[in-house]
């Protein structure tokens, strides 16, 4: 009798976790983005590119920190809010929500973070 209440707790805690489980489109730490959504490596290239522009009359009123904050608010993307379709832009859920997506990959839409998602 224990033995059948064991099994059937183990397949019911893998099919939670098959069913909650979303599949990661990205690992590590460098896949996430900051809050304008542009990675720090492309904000480091960024900045590259900005000490390396020639000198004219219209890079001359600016200075590299000015520079910078304008390109910050023109890539500014907003988040997809829960429930919306995330299907072409996994990233882009809103906070505490991430893109979770059925067994085939299909129908993506933001919702509200596991709990095991929320401790990491």
């Amino acid at each position: 009798m224990i033995s059948k209440i064991l099994i059937a707790a183990c397949a019911l805690l893998l099919i939670s976790h098959l069913v909650l489980a979303v599949p990661y489109l990205e690992d590590g730490l460098n896949s996430l983005h900051n809050r304008t959504g542009e990675s720090d490596e492309t904000r480091g290239y960024t900045i590259q590119l900005l000490k390396e522009m020639p000198e004219d009359d219209a890079v001359e009123d600016y200075s590299a920190d000015n520079l910078e904050r304008l390109l910050q608010n023109t890539q500014k993307r907003s988040c997809i809010r829960r429930f919306g379709r995330c299907d072409h832009r996994p990233n882009d859920c809103c906070y505490n929500s991430s893109c979770r997506c059925n067994l085939w990959g299909s129908n993506c839409r933001c919702q509200r973070m596991g709990l095991f998602q929320k401790w990491g």
